[in-house]
């Protein structure tokens, strides 16, 4: 069986799994099942695929196994950076914001997985907060049912921060549920 370069060159294009589905119109599921190596493409997925990363059907299949370059093993020390910072600002207000912001707006221009890994983390930082704050002051009216949504929220921001940690460690795609998009 031929094994894929797609996660390769969707990595070099800075692009996710579901930003590649988007763009291409071939499930995330599907491109997940080809980047494993659980199934050989169709040609006619290929071809999507390939017009989305903007390159030749044939250079997406090899059959030796790809070697990634020095650069992605820097990307993997520097992406869980975002991530441990956003967890250190949760501890003080706003620094989950301010922290992860800084740090994307050094490194953006470096590489696109700096640059997509910052926005991410900046984007749930900022969704988190517009939610925490009226569930601050709905528990400053009714503390009964304030109190218990502003621990939820909390914990779910700390363990989203912290699964995300193990993610990028694991070089693993960062996911965080329920986010705007606000820096795009």
């Amino acid at each position: 069986m031929m094994t894929s370069k797609l996660a390769h060159y969707r990595r070099k294009k800075g692009l996710s799994q579901e930003q590649l589905a988007v763009v291409s119109g071939v499930s995330a599921r599907t491109i997940q099942r080809i980047e494993s190596g659980k199934v050989e493409a169709h040609p006619a997925t290929l071809k999507m695929l390939a017009d989305a990363l903007e390159m030749k059907s044939e250079e997406l299949t090899v059959k030796e196994e790809v070697l990634l370059p020095s650069e992605t093993n820097n990307e993997n020390k520097v992406k869980p950076i975002f991530h441990i910072l956003a967890l250190i600002g949760l501890c003080f207000p706003i620094f989950n914001i301010i922290l992860p912001l800084l740090f994307w707006f050094l490194k953006k221009d470096e590489s696109p997985a700096y640059d997509l890994e910052g926005k991410l983390v900046v984007n749930f930082q900022i969704t988190i907060s517009i939610v925490f704050v009226p569930a601050i002051i709905f528990m400053i009216f009714v503390f009964s049912v304030g109190f218990p949504l502003v621990i939820i929220i909390y914990f779910y921001a700390l363990i989203m921060c912290l699964i995300n940690i193990f993610r990028t460690i694991n070089k693993q795609e960062s996911r965080y549920p329920l986010t705007c998009q606000f820096l795009k």
